[in-house]
């Protein structure tokens, strides 16, 4: 069967109560009525993929400015830690040098502190702000936005393929085609399950 003996089955749906077929004045505008519809859908598909697009991409460059903010801030913490590391193991070397029992306790004792400064650090819970906690928040940042990176594409394409579903239900207008209607429909399919990826992403690219 060759696409001029599908495209005369498809039309041959638009028919009356009665069976009869169509005259093309009369198939036009019931195809009018039935592309406005999927038109709509469509259009309306296509206004939500844009600011879902739009979203995820405000959301992948609001990460990288908080990444680039979070990673200043723990490279700060590292350099703060390691001067006072460095103060402690030349504090620690005087104390064993140190005869003196009274200046080596008072010394003993700045070293005490620099230590529980070193700890907290590396560590605060309390406050969030230790090495280890803003090294969390970063890998769970960088994450969060990798995700959405990998989400991105879906959002282009399935723009573009609801594009073409429109052109396909106004072209069918003008053809008074039957098949051109039902390839929107399918088209227009294809794009919301890529939305859809999108959104969820069940499927990843295979490139």
């Amino acid at each position: 069967m060759d696409l001029k003996q599908i495209q005369g089955l498809l039309d041959m749906v638009m028919k009356d109560k009665n069976g009869k077929v169509l005259s093309r004045s009369e198939g036009e505008a019931v195809l009018k009525g039935l592309a406005s519809i999927t038109i709509t859908i469509f259009a309306a598909l296509l206004a939500i993929t844009s600011w879902l697009g739009g979203q995820v991409s405000g959301k992948i460059m609001a990460d990288n400015i908080e990444l680039g903010d979070i990673w200043s801030f723990y490279q700060a913490k590292s350099i703060k830690q390691n001067m006072y590391q460095l103060n402690l193991d030349d504090l620690k070397i005087e104390i064993a040098e140190t005869s003196d029992v009274t200046l080596k306790s008072k010394m003993q004792v700045r070293a005490d502190n620099y230590q529980k400064y070193i700890d907290v650090l590396e560590s605060d819970p309390k406050s969030g702000e230790g090495k280890k906690e803003i090294l969390a928040k970063g890998r769970a940042l960088e994450a969060d936005r990798d995700s959405a990176k990998k989400r991105s594409p879906f959002f282009g394409m399935a723009g573009t393929i609801i594009q073409i579903a429109i052109i396909f239900s106004t072209t069918a207008i003008l053809a008074v085609s039957m098949a051109l209607w039902y390839s929107s429909i399918g088209v227009g399919i294809i794009g919301l399950i890529v939305l859809a990826d999108g959104i969820w992403y069940f499927f990843p690219l295979p490139f």
